[in-house]
């Protein structure tokens, strides 16, 4: 019985985190409605303005599975070139982390009075696009600290957390957990977030919650991959170059693993932020290496989508 209320608050307090990142992003996709689209075709002209334009709508929609699977779509319909979405994509593995910084804060304060703002602007003012997006930012806060409630007593347990332990033992292993938990959720937000939750409470070690958020980045790919099935070989592309940079980025960082937890520790005393640090300076740094690198990282998504070069435009 304790653990079927364990399992049915879980799925509960999962499924507010997960609603309330949805509508989220619906409410602030719905305020910008078609500048969206205009806005990313306007300002990739380059690879810098293509990386900070990326940055710039993830961290306004919070969700890089919406921009990546636009991307996809621009693509297919050939309104971008593959190097502009990679450039976009790049900015936006580095947008989603405003997510986990300010998850690290104490938001639990604010969740129950940005649900009822949220009503109040949506029933009373009658501002439903702005109230929906204070409401379901309330529910983010709500649903991910009720979860993390949920989950204390349960990794409590020593035979729970010696399971945790030997499943992230590695950062390896640990990376491959993120890459799971992300592909089943299909949101690497709500990863991040939890395990940024988890460190603060002394429920996860840092090393290892870090080793989970870089994993989530590989694993958020599937979305991409799923939005470019039955498309053309140019999206194809564009979601295998994505996939490409996130699992190249934390290839070249599990050699170096230990020196870079060390370096994180080096910001802050706080678990929290320091995972939240981690997942930040890795995707903002793994971004700048690959910008210079962007047209033979599109070749090698080209050539592994079937097409020759000659063949690109086609």
């Amino acid at each position: 019985m304790r653990i079927f209320l364990f399992a049915l608050n879980f799925i509960l307090g999962i499924s507010i985190f997960l609603l309330g990142l949805r509508l989220l992003g619906n409410a602030l996709s719905s305020i910008l409605g078609f500048r969206l689209r205009a806005f990313l075709t306007q300002f990739t002209s380059t690879k810098q303005r293509s990386l900070f334009t990326g940055l710039a709508i993830t961290s306004l929609i919070q969700s890089s599975s919406v921009v990546n699977s636009t991307m996809v779509v621009l693509v297919d319909s050939g309104v971008l070139s593959i190097g502009q979405a990679l450039g976009v994509m790049l900015g936006a593995n580095i947008g989603t982390t405003v997510t986990g910084q300010i998850l690290a804060l104490p938001v639990e304060k604010v969740a129950i009075p940005l649900l009822l703002g949220g009503m109040l602007l949506i029933y009373v003012a009658k501002r439903r696009s702005l109230g929906t997006a204070a409401f379901s930012m309330g529910a983010v806060f709500f649903g991910l600290t009720y979860t993390t409630k949920v989950l204390t007593p349960f990794l409590q347990i020593p035979i729970v957390q010696r399971t945790l332990v030997e499943l992230t033992k590695t950062p390896l292993q640990a990376c491959v957990v993120g890459v799971i938990l992300t592909g089943i959720v299909q949101s690497s937000g709500a990863v991040t977030g939890l395990v940024i939750r988890l460190a603060g409470h002394n429920l996860l070690t840092p090393s290892a919650a870090i080793g989970i958020a870089l994993g989530s980045n590989v694993g958020t790919v599937i979305t991409t991959l799923l939005a470019s099935l039955g498309r053309s070989k140019a999206s194809k592309a564009t979601a295998y170059g994505d996939f490409l940079f996130n699992l190249g980025g934390v290839l070249l960082i599990l050699p170096v693993y230990p020196l870079f937890v060390r370096l994180i520790q080096l910001f802050s005393q706080n678990p929290a932020r320091q995972v939240a640090h981690a997942h930040t300076f890795f995707n903002a740094i793994t971004a700048l290496v690959a910008l210079p690198l962007l047209d033979y990282l599109a070749s090698l998504a080209w050539v592994w989508a079937g097409i020759r070069p000659r063949n690109k435009n086609k």
